[in-house]
């Protein structure tokens, strides 16, 4: 059983020790007591509590020893043996004090409880139990009986009490050494929660970093594409069509001067579309709900809108809802193309909640379902202090929901599949 889940670290073991020590002393000056006693008053039954005392401190003596060699569970096995050995033979022969040694049974139940696992826990508390109660019973038994018949009530209660005020002294120990380790415990809770919570906001600016960072980057190639590649095709038809007109009357020659003017189209509206999925510029100038309303426009999907006017937001928000939309739209044209889709976008109080949910077949959702899109819409809406969900069922269909706060405040918060 030694060092096993539920016993507490050595530096904690400070309790036992101080307890083996302040008992072990007890038992000394009790052992010398009932010595005493045994010589002036000629009671030779008390050598059987002496006999008991003597056991505790060899077993406390034992238990001290082990203790110091590292063991945990034995020692205190020790401990409770010692001393419940000691309660029932001290009921036995001196039976009106029966309830201070209930109080001696229960102490290393006490003592031991921080320390041990549930399960040991619930032994404890059962053996304890079985032995207070054989304690109790042989007390109120032979309340009349025992080495001392015919002693005084005066004197039988001033024996109880002053033996219960001297167990305040091992009980008062346990209970400090207890609360000891109790605000130990909590002082380094609160350590590790500091450490954690540090640790999420570090988490966040990162996330809030990278995300910025590919924002960024997106419209650089937005801009270049724009400014660069698709400057040039325009330019380059401007000289075709020129071109065209001064061919004259060959027909061959403006047929494939017409060919490349189209191809050249193509090429330059499929630049565009290039350019808006990068980073589209409506969503920059006009905001999250013109935006959306696009997408939704350009949608093969049938797709209904309910878009609530949300105002310009941040940045990084409106950048997150806007990709969390375009890919589940994306996902649902990929995977349900026959379906309706409802797009909503409403605001809650001091939140927006942004809805997509189509009637295609669903699926069932766990990690191995998730896409990279899917772990990219979860850190955008994180990255903006929001939380992503994701509920899917095998034909019911498939909803994602994105909250964030309107001002677009930070925390930690991972997308949760249901």
């Amino acid at each position: 059983m030694e060092g096993s889940r539920g016993i507490g670290p050595r530096h904690d073991r400070r309790a036992i020790e101080l307890f083996i020590q302040f008992d072990r002393l007890g038992a000394l000056g009790g052992l010398v007591l009932v010595i005493g006693a045994i010589l002036v008053l000629d009671l030779p039954l008390l050598w059987f509590i002496a006999a008991a005392i003597a056991f505790l401190c060899v077993a406390l003596t034992v238990a001290d020893r082990l203790l110091s060699e590292g063991r945990l569970f034995l020692p205190l096995i020790l401990v409770a043996v010692g001393n419940w050995i000691t309660a029932v033979v001290v009921s036995t022969v001196v039976p009106f004090l029966w309830p201070v040694m209930a109080l001696t049974v229960l102490m290393p139940l006490v003592l031991s409880t921080p320390y041990l696992a549930r399960r040991q826990v619930a032994l404890s508390i059962g053996a304890s139990a079985l032995v207070a109660g054989l304690v109790c019973m042989l007390g109120l038994l032979n309340d009349d009986g025992g080495v001392l018949p015919d002693i005084e009530d005066e004197l039988e209660l001033l024996a109880v009490v002053s033996s219960l005020m001297a167990q305040i002294a091992p009980i008062g120990l346990i209970v400090w050494q207890n609360n000891l380790l109790q605000r130990g415990n909590l002082e380094q809770a609160t350590v590790l929660n500091s450490e954690l919570d540090q640790s999420q906001q570090r988490l966040a600016a990162s996330r809030r970093r990278v995300v910025a960072a590919a924002d960024t980057e997106r419209r650089r190639i937005e801009r270049d594409l724009h400014d660069g590649a698709q400057q040039r095709l325009v330019a380059i038809g401007v000289r075709l069509r020129l071109l065209e007109s001064l061919t004259g009357e060959d027909a061959a020659v403006n047929e494939q001067v017409s060919a490349l003017v189209a191809e050249l189209d193509e090429a330059v509206e499929e630049v565009r579309e290039l350019a808006r999925g990068i980073y589209p510029p409506l969503l920059q100038s006009r905001g999250l709900v013109d935006a959306l309303s696009a997408i939704a426009r350009r949608s093969p999907l049938a797709i209904t809108n309910d878009l609530e006017p949300v105002g310009r937001l941040d940045p990084s928000t409106e950048t997150a809802l806007y990709f969390t939309a375009l890919e589940a739209l994306t996902n649902a044209a990929k995977h349900a193309p026959d379906s309706s889709v409802d797009l909503s976008l409403a605001v809650e109080g001091s939140l927006i909640r942004l809805t997509v949910t189509d009637d295609g077949p669903g699926f069932e959702p766990d990690e191995e379902t998730r896409t990279q899109g899917t772990h990219n819409m979860g850190d955008r809406v994180a990255a903006s202090g929001g939380e992503l969900t994701i509920s899917s069922a095998p034909g019911q269909g498939t909803t994602v929901v994105a909250v964030v706060p309107a001002a677009g405040s930070a925390s930690i918060a991972e997308p949760s599949p249901h």
